[in-house]
């Protein structure tokens, strides 16, 4: 009894932690002002391929929301642009003026330095690590096609597994009427 409890309890955490990050996933594949985060870490989708070598179109970064005066040259951060949209560069320059840290910013597969510096409010982290290729998975997951595939039907065959095991596993009383 205690063995199939904790492998159910096991099972329920594992679902709850595959659709959390499922959730991230699809949330971070949507154009919005806010980067969905828990903790303070977020996960995003690399769309273009400015930063190779160090992470290519498709690849999932996981990065840390990060205080400005934390960050220095050679970090890669994620900020938002004034097109609202989500860039991950490298910092090549940091300057102070007035108790506000501005950042140069370059994708490594760029020839240029960006043209607009980042002003430490739009900074939303600091890169930590990366997932080659997650993203893929992700954008799949975020069409409706890809999320019933992925989550919905493996959901649905272990609940008719459970469900046809118990109903089919003789009883104890069953057992001991058939010796009779």
């Amino acid at each position: 009894m205690i063995k199939r409890t904790l492998s159910f309890v096991i099972t329920v955490c594992a679902v709850l932690l595959c659709l959390g990050v499922a959730f991230l996933f699809i949330q971070s594949q949507q154009q919005s002002n806010q980067t969905p985060n828990l903790f303070g870490y977020s996960a995003l989708t690399i769309l273009s391929n400015s930063m190779q070598p160090e992470f290519s179109e498709g690849d999932v970064i996981v990065i840390k929301q990060t205080q400005a005066s934390e960050l220095a040259a050679q970090d890669i951060i994620t900020f938002g642009n004034s097109d609202g949209n989500r860039v991950t560069h490298r910092i090549t320059d940091v300057t102070k003026e007035q108790g506000n840290h501005f950042f140069t910013t370059q994708g490594d597969n760029n020839n240029m330095a960006d043209v607009e510096p980042v002003f430490e409010g739009q900074v939303i982290g600091k890169v930590l690590f990366s997932i080659p290729k997650l993203g893929f998975l992700s954008r799949f997951l975020s069409e409706p096609i890809g999320f019933i595939t992925l989550i919905v039907l493996p959901l649905v065959a272990y609940a008719g597994i459970t469900v046809y095991e118990r109903m089919t596993k003789p009883t104890k009383n069953n057992n001991q009427e058939a010796f009779k």
